[in-house]
């Protein structure tokens, strides 16, 4: 090839990769609106941060695909997605209706966060650090998700659940061991409590799930707190106050003062009791 034809080859061949630049360029440009415009149909309420935020998940080959809605609340939404042939879990805190007096209250006394309350935003991020961090020390411990990484307001969790299917909360399955259940329940609490040095903070049959195996998968662990919060106790005793109150409905014979004293050790006494009655 002479070098006039050599130069013109070469300059046809920029050409085409600067057309196969523009045009990869245009297919991401066309996928990230109709991310964001299919997002904004499920759920109109996110802010453009927090799209952009989902959208850079995708990009960052952490998820492959969202696949749908798995459970929406006030404060947050749950999705599904996909990565490679494994499901995960998203939850989404919705910035613009959280409770951020009742977050605050929660951060405020926790030893792992030196947060001055400047920012709802800044309060909401931390809030999502602080339940990573409970995943990751309850991981440890007993069945949890794993948490896998944070932005901002988004959690990226392992799913549970069998092909896509959300295993079912412990209040909506029927014809369970219950003596066994609850057998278990209280030896995990126990296990929490001392080796893990964490309290899960909200505990009820709504978030229990039930895996496939029967056993107890504990989630949404947001307000959870170390053993040092100041309000642990009061939390504690109100999580054992709820767990022991569903399992008596369905005939197990317990009583929420011996469960404490199974969990701590020591006696409950009438000041932590009432005090735990404002949370």
């Amino acid at each position: 090839m002479d070098k006039k034809n050599k130069n013109s080859y070469y300059k046809l061949d920029k050409k085409k990769e600067k057309k196969l630049d523009e045009e990869y360029q245009r297919k991401i440009i066309e996928r990230k609106k109709k991310f964001l415009e299919d997002l904004k149909t499920e759920d109109s309420v996110f802010d453009n941060r927090t799209l952009m935020n989902l959208y850079n998940l995708l990009v960052g080959k952490h998820i492959d695909e969202y696949v749908g809605i798995v459970n929406s609340g006030k404060e947050s939404v749950v999705f599904s997605g996909k990565k490679d042939d494994e499901f995960r879990a998203i939850k989404v805190y919705r910035v613009s209706t959280c409770d951020f007096k009742t977050m605050w209250k929660y951060i405020q006394g926790d030893p792992r966060f030196h947060l001055r309350k400047s920012s709802t935003r800044q309060i909401i991020h931390a809030w999502v650090e602080k339940e990573y961090r409970n995943l990751k020390r309850a991981n440890k411990y007993i069945n949890s998700p794993k948490g896998i990484l944070r932005r901002e307001n988004i959690l990226l969790m392992d799913f549970i659940g069998e092909n896509g299917m959300p295993s079912p909360r412990l209040k909506d399955v029927n014809g369970l061991d219950y003596n066994n259940l609850y057998s278990t329940i209280k030896d995990d609490l126990k296990t929490l409590y001392n080796d893990g040095e964490l309290i899960h903070g909200d505990l009820s049959e709504y978030n229990i799930l039930i895996d496939g195996n029967k056993n107890p998968v504990y989630i949404d662990f947001s307000q959870g707190v170390v053993v040092e919060h100041p309000l642990s106790m009061s939390l504690l005793i109100r999580d054992i106050i709820n767990i022991t109150s569903f399992f008596k409905r369905k005939g197990v014979e317990c009583n929420y003062r011996d469960l404490y004293r199974y969990i701590t050790g020591e006696e409950l006494s009438p000041i932590d009791e009432e005090m735990a009655k404002n949370y």
